[in-house]
């Protein structure tokens, strides 16, 4: 996935899931793939619910930025208005995750997104979908 073109925008460097700035984020590096999202991301001991589980609000930040995310292949950059995820099984903590974001329907206002969250092996662990609305660059 590293030979894919980073989307991670230098400008937002302290964003707690995709900021290589945060010292407590994720870190999380987002790729281009085709018109997808794409990333790869470990959970860790400190982010389970139940015991060697992942926390189910782990998973929905997730989703959430790759909603956002989904829209940066098209050169659209939204905030998240609406999200909603289903996990479809429990996420082991220290298995490699897979996520991919998709954009299924734009507008002038915003877009909608579909996320896949997988396990190795193509397991389908968890999926999401949401609006965003366009973010307008800030005046100043």
């Amino acid at each position: 996935m590293d030979d894919l073109p980073l989307l991670n925008p230098a400008e937002f460097p302290d964003c707690f899931v995709c900021g290589p700035a945060n010292p407590d984020g994720l870190g999380l590096r987002i790729h281009r793939d085709g018109t997808d999202a794409v990333a790869r991301y470990t959970p860790k001991a400190t982010h389970i619910g139940y015991p060697d589980r992942v926390h189910g609000g782990m998973i929905g930040m997730l989703v959430d930025e790759m909603l956002v995310y989904a829209g940066a292949p098209h050169d659209l950059w939204g905030m998240t208005a609406k999200v909603r995820y289903w996990l479809r099984r429990p996420i082991p903590v220290g298995e490699e995750l897979t996520l991919r974001g998709r954009l299924v329907q734009r507008s002038e206002r915003g877009f909608r997104a579909v996320v896949s969250i997988h396990l190795p092996g193509e397991v389908l662990a968890a999926e999401g979908e949401g609006m965003c609305v366009i973010r307008k660059p800030v005046e100043g």
